[in-house]
Formats: C-alpha cells, structure tokens, sequence
C-alpha cells in the first residue's frame, strides 16, 4: 500500500484523520530535525504528542463563517497578531485554464505576499475556489504565517471548511487537502464576504492569464492591482 492509498483509507473510512495528519506532520518534523543533526523526542512519544497537538489544536480554535445576512461591505483586516488570506479564481474558457489570485495581508492592512498562478482548466467551478484556497494556505505556511484568516466569496467553499461537509461533495478531496495543512497552523478561521470585498484578489487571478505559471510579490501587489490595494486601505479610514 501506498501513502495516498493509506491517505485514501484514512478518510474514506473516517478513522480519526485529524489525528493521523498530526501524526504525519509529527514524523515529518522529526525527519527535518534529524537531518539538521537537531535533538528529537522518542518515537516511543510521538503518538502521544500528536494527541497533546491536535487536542490543544481543538481547543483553541474553531473555523467561524460570516453570518449570511451581514457580511461586511469592505475588506476588513484580521485581528492582532493574524494575517488574512483573500483569494479568488477565474475561468479562462478560450486556453482551457483558470487563474488563482492570493493576497496575504497583516492586522494593518499591509501586503505581506500576492500571487497570481495560472493552472490547468478544473471539472468544475468550485474547484478553482479550492485550488485558490489551498494554494493560499501553502503560502501562509511557506511564509512562516501561523494564525490565519482564510477569507473567500466563494459561500459553498467556506460552508464546506466550517461544517465539514465535504466528504459527499464533488469536490471533497480539495477541502480535505485544505484542511490537512490547517492542521500545521496555529489557529485558522473562515470567513465568507461578498465579491465586492475580494477586488484584489479577482484582479491577482486574472492577471493569471498572462503569466507562464505564477508570479509572486512580496510585501507588494503589481502594479495594476496598486489602485484597488489604495482603495481597501481608504475603506479602513
């Protein structure tokens, strides 16, 4: 058996997944620190200390939505201490591709890192969301980002986050890749707005379709997104 046919197993037959990513994320860690000739635990522990992980990771946080009825009208920053992540996708019809937009921001509405990724033309269209969404947190985690809003238009996506419906869904195997790398964050909330907050982001995914692959900015947008970036941040005054 394969890793991803153990994976598949795992969550197919629903046999504690949260804990057995804790545990992959555990012997992965391990694996690193012994490379870099550093100190680590007992193997004999490990079990343990997943439990101790993701029980603590239970404990303090939950993934909230926006309630339907009211989500704001304006991008709104994330707390102290967290960093949001926007994102969007596009369809690109003509070349068979879509276009995913990120943007990572701090409780001050700075730009810590924007990307624009073009990719293969999805089955259907909520598995651009997804794509976007999983690409977003992938970044949060390269970047070292560790109490996260991820934030999206998208209600279906954000709905399947927060009451992990996605096991019957069509694009089920998505939310459970976001959700595993999730799990290698500190805290993580859900939120959904309305498009008109998400600007930034939807630009970022269709400036995709110019691009080869993907382009990444740090601490900035490109600058034909500058003026939609100028207009969030005089939202907040």
């Amino acid at each position: 058996m394969t890793f991803i046919d153990l994976l598949g197993t795992v969550f197919a037959e629903n046999r504690e997944p949260a804990l057995f990513s804790m545990v992959v994320w555990a012997l992965w860690t391990r694996w690193n620190h012994l490379r870099a000739g550093e100190n680590t635990g007992t193997l004999d522990h490990l079990l343990q200390q997943a439990r101790d992980r993701l029980r603590d990771f239970l404990h303090h946080n939950t993934a909230r939505i926006q309630p339907v009825g009211h989500p704001p009208t304006s991008w709104q920053p994330p707390g102290p201490s967290q960093y949001k992540i926007n994102v969007d996708g596009v369809l690109f019809m003509s070349n068979s591709s879509a276009g995913l937009g990120v943007v990572i921001r701090n409780e001050h509405g700075q730009v810590m890192v924007s990307l624009s990724k073009r990719t293969p033309l999805p089955s259907i269209v909520i598995e651009v969301e997804a794509l976007a969404a999983r690409r977003g947190l992938e970044l949060a985690v390269e970047m070292g980002f560790k109490n996260i809003v991820l934030e999206s238009d998208s209600q279906v996506l954000i709905t399947a986050l927060w009451d992990n419906s996605y096991s019957l869904a069509s694009f089920g195997h998505m939310v459970k890749d976001i959700q595993f790398i999730a799990y290698q964050l500190s805290s993580i909330s859900y939120t959904h707005v309305r498009r008109q907050c998400n600007t930034l982001t939807r630009s970022l995914a269709r400036r995709a379709k110019s691009v080869s692959q993907f382009q990444v900015w740090i601490k900035e947008v490109p600058p034909n997104s500058s003026s939609i970036l100028r207009a969030d941040i005089f939202g907040l005054l």
